[in-house]
């Protein structure tokens, strides 16, 4: 079998609907027979960090590894930044990048796009990648293929596949049939006897939920959990809408002290079952105190802790269910705090009335509509928002993610997503919306300019470079196929919201002028929390 059938067979196993890419010389043999194949769609953008971000898209809301191809050294190395987000934020992705054929490294010369050596390539993905893999053996090729996805899949991060220019001519022999990891039943049975006695002395148990419930797909048995043991949970901002937004014992979002119901609910606990949690800076270091070791238990994907004992082979899922099934009474008296009173902004434009509006828009709706927000002030104005389909890289916080991980969105699901962005992150990534009139993509984008980068203005005050000028990017999205609109008030912006849905055939941009110092209130408390924290004196938050 060709390399290129054994590729898509394993493709088609792992659950791939579509591939994201750049052409470049390395990778155009690879582009030229997947394109005479024809079985999935290729979906090419402009700059390699937008073509990872779209796939990273694809892969967090579809929960299946997505793949991107890329070519050697420019290609690959210029996606590093990108890649680097999607491995610290548990994203599974298959990096396919160009490498030189045998006959070409033969020659003795520097290769074009090489860095220091041949090798760069691999040896500097080899920190943002669980695996890096070369099909330069037609024998094992099938296999290492494989070995790729699996780790992927079951790890949850970015794996590097090199493909040489002239493996395309390689037959390979394709791998047999998958066999996911099996439950080691002993340590499973030790470990949630374990956990259960740990319950059992506890009094005021909380949970803590974080994103890895969704990637390794426990979210149904921590629901159940929570229901069967009567015991309150809280997400962090990476896990919000992984869970039931109106489950009756859900109590929010805890990012800071402000917020201040799930707040309570921690430092009230006896214990915290801190699940799937990846353990950020941004939720734990200014608030260390909320997180003494003697009450918190963490349960991560193979990786929990009780005591002196560690188990290291179990899975988030399987471990869950495996609790459900112990005779654990429920907990009594369990009562949460009242929810914080949120009132409607005052009506004018800001950043948090907007979104309040937008919020209010889309819950009148009856379809699905996932909301993807990129890095800045809006950000925080989202929390104003309860959605049940979120993307946002909320901890490794890369600029411009959003309008290419529409792109993303709306390949892998058909789903119209709205975006919101900041002017700048628009202006890292903005000009892929010309790819979505290239493919008949259709996503909401809203721009919140206020003509300065405020998320640095809110860290860093005394600096002058945080002034923008006005890019009229409600025109540029014209230029570019779509429909734009500026907006200087609410009003104006539901009217042009209900237009932007109205119109399902193009792209719709929607530039807010925001007023200069419209900030939200999080944003600059946050700002503050974590200088503080940074500072060498004790942190007082």
């Amino acid at each position: 079998m060709l390399l290129v059938d054994a590729l898509l067979q394993e493709l088609e196993l792992f659950g791939v609907k579509q591939l994201f890419g750049i052409p470049g010389d390395f990778v155009l043999p690879l582009f030229e027979q997947l394109q005479q194949r024809n079985s999935l769609p290729l979906y090419y953008l402009s700059h390699e960090p937008s073509a990872v971000f779209a796939a990273d898209a694809a892969a967090r809301i579809s929960n299946k590894p997505a793949v991107v191809i890329l070519t050697y050294g420019a290609g690959a190395l210029n996606a590093v930044n990108a890649v680097a987000q999607a491995f610290v934020e548990h994203v599974p992705l298959l990096i396919i990048a160009g490498f030189p054929s045998q006959s070409e490294l033969e020659r003795g010369l520097l290769i074009h796009h090489q860095a220091k050596s041949v090798n760069s390539q691999r040896d500097i993905y080899k920190e943002i990648t669980a695996a890096q893999l070369r099909l330069d053996n037609p024998a094992r090729a099938g296999e290492d293929i494989r070995l790729a996805l699996k780790t992927a899949q079951e790890q949850s991060r970015p794996v590097l596949l090199e493909i040489p220019r002239d493996a395309v001519q390689f037959n390979t022999t394709p791998a047999g049939d998958y066999q996911p990891p099996a439950v080691p039943e002993d340590e499973l049975m030790l470990a949630t006897a374990h956990l259960a006695e740990r319950l059992a002395y506890a009094q005021r148990p909380v949970i803590l939920a974080g994103v890895d419930v969704r990637r390794f797909d426990a979210v149904a048995e921590l629901e159940a959990l929570a229901t069967q043991l009567n015991i309150p949970f809280v997400s962090t901002l990476m896990g919000r809408a992984s869970f039931n937004q109106q489950h009756p014992l859900y109590g929010g979002i805890f990012l800071d002290k402000t917020d201040i119901r799930p707040t309570q609910l921690l430092r009230d606990a006896d214990l915290i079952l801190q699940i799937g949690v990846i353990k950020t800076d941004s939720n734990f270091a200014a608030h260390s105190e909320l997180f003494p070791a003697h009450k918190v238990v963490c349960l991560e994907q193979n990786q929990l802790t009780l005591g002196v004992a560690t188990y290291h082979q179990l899975a988030i899922k399987p471990l869950l269910a495996a609790v459900l099934q112990q005779p654990i009474a429920p907990f009594d008296n369990t009562t949460l705090p009242e929810p914080a009173v949120l009132t409607m902004a005052p009506q004018h434009l800001t950043a948090s009335s907007l979104v309040q509006q937008l919020d209010k828009f889309l819950t009148q709706r009856q379809d699905i509509v996932p909301l993807i927000s990129d890095i800045g002030d809006c950000l925080f104005a989202s929390l104003h928002a309860k959605p049940s389909l979120m993307l946002a890289p909320a901890f490794y916080a890369s600029m411009g993610y959003a309008v290419p991980a529409a792109f993303g969105v709306q390949a892998v699901t058909g789903l119209r997503p709205v975006v919101l962005v900041g002017d700048g992150a628009f202006l890292m990534t903005g000009l892929e919306l010309g790819h979505c009139a290239r493919y008949g993509f259709a996503p909401v984008i809203i721009v919140f300019n206020n003509q300065r980068w405020d998320m640095i203005d809110a860290f860093a005050p005394g600096l002058t470079c945080t002034n923008l000028s006005n890019w009229h990017y409600a025109e540029l999205a014209r230029s570019m196929g779509g429909n734009g609109m500026q907006v200087r008030s609410l009003d104006d912006f539901t009217q042009a919201l209900q237009l932007a849905f109205d119109n399902k055939q193009h792209f719709s941009l929607i530039e807010v002028m925001l007023p200069t110092g419209s900030r939200t209130e999080r944003l600059t408390n946050f700002a503050a929390g974590f200088k503080a924290c940074g500072q060498s004196e004790p942190c007082q938050c």
